[in-house]
């Protein structure tokens, strides 16, 4: 019994310390909402979330359709993690949308929606 104790807690060690022996970015930003599946209201209002760590000043909210630029959202918006959208009326109908969001004092610090999300009319 002892043995299997052992095992089972040598097994648990080797699957999961190179999990904790990899340290978390110092900076970072992750995209909380729309991440991915959601539906939208062309004209109507979203709140987009995000999380970040380590940013100092603004950030871009970009608008993706089918992988390319289709809008600024925001071009010097403060890093406050939320941002109030109004949506255009007169966005197309697609589910294939997504949000980048950057950093503006280093654009490498920037995170995509995880899935397409839906703007219907």
């Amino acid at each position: 019994m002892a043995m299997r104790k052992i095992a089972t807690v040598a097994l648990i060690t080797l699957l999961y310390l190179p999990l904790l022996s990899q340290q978390a970015p110092d900076r970072f930003i992750r995209i909380e909402y729309p991440n991915g599946g959601e539906v939208l209201a062309a004209g109507g209002q979203a709140t987009i979330r995000w999380l970040s760590l380590g940013i100092k000043g603004p950030v871009a909210i970009l608008l993706f359709k089918d992988s390319e630029q289709h809008a600024v959202i925001a071009e010097n918006a403060p890093n406050s993690g939320v941002f109030s959208w109004t949506l255009p009326a007169d966005l197309p109908d697609s589910s294939q949308y997504r949000l980048r969001i950057c950093s503006l004092r280093d654009l490498r610090i920037n995170d995509f929606s995880d899935r397409d999300f839906a703007i219907r009319k």
